[in-house]
Parts: structure tokens; sequence; C-alpha cells
């Protein structure tokens, strides 16, 4: 298939946002303005309507979801442990060690995954995209939340008593003020309450989630890439390369060695799994870097390096699965 007629798009968006900010069209003020109205109400707008509407009535393996889950934590785990030893600025920083982890494992399943797959294989891996990628967001934004909150629990012990020994136990009080800060994870947990409780969305509602949900991921693109314009990302190659690599290379590398020689999945459920793993880094992650205040920097590259490497990497996983 043509990967680049899938990626070009995104990239072109990226850039123009990236540009009109270098000429000085739009100034940070009305970028911040975007950035608000989309990461609070065009994005979760998005998210609530898919998740409330999901199909959960396929046939559920649990080895489908830990071929595809086992190896995306062991790689959370591997980017947080990077971030947390060796970032000269973000060394031993939960919040920004949690951030930098889910930027190194968040797929762009929707947009780059899934219409690859259509073009490789088909409309019957449809089903079993959306119930792989259905918990993608809430588990690792989840994740990031509580990892984050821990943080927050741990820097604010310090300053009010530097003497004094950090707090065992988790701050339960600060994970649920950084969920329901989120929303995003609010978004995705209430489509999904609406989805499993089986109600039904007022056709004027939905129709109003869909029109306030169309231009979310293409704003998410442009923001990410105006955004670049104000920040110093030559600073943090080396961590935006890292961030790639994993995403790219190690990611998919340990879910084909998980999904095809641990679980023995049937040849078609590997590839799905695969290429799910093998996209970009989705915009999202570079959303949630941005409201934590870590790694906006970092992130905002990778996705966009990601992006661009995942037209010489996809197609090469392609081959590599016949």
């Amino acid at each position: 298939m043509n990967i680049i007629s899938v990626i070009s798009p995104l990239i072109l968006v990226a850039l123009s946002g990236f540009i009109l900010c270098k000429t000085n069209k739009l100034n940070k003020a009305q970028v911040d303005a975007l950035s608000k109205f989309t990461f609070f109400y065009s994005i979760p707008a998005f998210l609530f309507y898919q998740m409330a509407n999901a199909d959960f009535s396929g046939m559920v393996d649990t080895k489908f979801f830990a071929g595809f889950y086992l190896p995306l934590l062991c790689c959370y785990l591997l980017a947080g442990l990077a971030n947390y030893f060796f970032h000269n600025r973000y060394r031993k920083n939960y919040p920004a060690s949690a951030v930098f982890a889910l930027g190194a494992s968040y797929s762009n399943t929707v947009i780059v995954g899934l219409p690859v797959l259509l073009t490789v294989i088909g409309e019957q891996v449809v089903a079993l995209v959306f119930l792989i990628i259905t918990f993608h967001s809430t588990l690792l934004f989840g994740l990031t939340s509580a990892i984050a909150a821990r943080g927050d629990q741990d820097e604010a012990t310090s300053a009010n008593a530097p003497n004094v020994s950090k707090r065992r136990g988790f701050d339960w009080a600060g994970f649920f003020k950084q969920t329901f800060n989120n929303p995003l994870i609010i978004s995705i947990l209430s489509g999904l309450a609406f989805n499993l409780l089986a109600i039904p969305l007022p056709g004027i509602i939905g129709d109003a989630l869909v029109l306030l949900g169309k231009p979310a991921i293409t704003l998410a693109l442009f923001i990410l890439g105006a955004s670049l314009a104000y920040y110093q990302v030559r600073n943090e190659i080396g961590f935006i390369m890292l961030a790639s690599i994993i995403k790219l290379i190690i990611l998919p590398a340990l879910v084909f060695a998980t999904a095809f020689y641990l679980l023995r999945l049937e040849p078609m459920i590997t590839t799905v799994l695969v290429v799910l793993s093998a996209s970009p880094i989705g915009v999202n992650a570079y959303l949630i870097a941005k409201m934590q205040e870590k790694h906006q920097e970092t992130l905002a590259g990778a996705v966009v390096v990601s992006t661009v490497m995942s037209v010489v990497t996809i197609p090469a996983w392609l081959w590599f699965l016949g």
C-alpha cells in the first residue's frame, strides 16, 4: 500500500500550524485559545461519542489483549525508567516520567493503524481493531494520571516538610483529582458507562457530539505544529529519538514475539496487533503533556518524527510479516 497517502495529510496539517506561527499569522495567545477549545470540548466530544458507540459484541479473547497490552506496558515501563534515571531536566520526576512513557507507547491507531489494516487485510479487521483499542486511551491515560498523582504527592510533601520522609501509601485523593480534572479521561469513562449501561444518546445530542468531534484530530495536529514554533525541540532530540525508536521498533517487536511465539496467535491476528503497535505516536499524548506541563517539546517533536519515520517502518513491518 502507499503509506505516504495516509501519513502526508497529518504532516501537512501540523506543518501549516508551524508555518502560520513562524510567520506571525497566529500568535501564542490565539494558539492557546484554540488549544483550550480542542482539549476541553472537541477531543472529549470525539472520545465520548466513540466510546458510547463502540461495539463490544464481538468475541473477546484475553489472548488478543495480552498480545497487545503486555508488551505495551513493558515499553511504558522502559521509557518511564529511561526518563527517571537519565533525563537531565526531569530526572527522578514521576509526572515527567509518566508523560514520556505515555509518549513512547501511545499509538495513533485510528488515523494510521486502521487505514493501513483496511488496505492490507480488509474490513474484517474493523471489529477486532476497535475491540483492542477500546481500552487503549483508558489504560494509558489512567496509568499516567496515577503516576503523576504520586509525583505531585511527593513534591507537595517535600515542599511542606523537606526534612520529613515522603509519605507512604498511594494518594487516592490526588489520583482522583488528576483524573476528574482531565477531560480526556472523563469523556472516555463517561462514554464507556453509557455504552455498558446501554443508555441511548438522543439523536440531537449525538449529532452535536459528531459536529464537535469532527475537527478534533485536525485541530490537535494543527496545534501540535503551531506549538513546535515556540519550543526548543533541539534540546530534546535524544529523547525524541528514543521515544520514536521504542514506539516504532521495540514495541512492535515485543508484540510480534508475544503474539506469535508466546501466545501462538494466528498470523492475521498477529499482523493486526503488530501494525497497531507500529503506528506512530498519537497526538493525544502531546495534549496530556501539555496539561501536565511536562515534556511538551519532547512529545510534540516525537509525534512529528515518529509519523515521518513510520513511512519507512510500517512498510518494513508489513514486509517482515509477509
